[in-house]
């Protein structure tokens, strides 16, 4: 559980720094002998923010890949 606990911790303070909390983001038990984590539950409204911040990057990344 250790490992997932640590995964969730590192994926929690990556998602504040963008700014979005995962109230309920936490580690789990392992599955098959690996980590896991369990991301929750959050208000639809952060949802979308976080698709929209995935997508705008997203598309950024891809069009830097096209330029070069």
């Amino acid at each position: 559980m250790a490992q997932g606990q640590r995964a969730a911790e590192e994926l929690a303070g990556a998602l504040a720094a963008a700014g979005f909390t995962f109230p309920s983001l936490r580690g789990g038990y392992p599955v098959m002998e690996r980590g896991r984590v369990e991301l929750g539950g959050i208000r639809d409204s952060e949802a979308s923010r976080l698709a929209a911040w995935i997508r705008e990057r997203t598309e950024n990344q891809q069009g830097r890949e096209r330029g070069r």
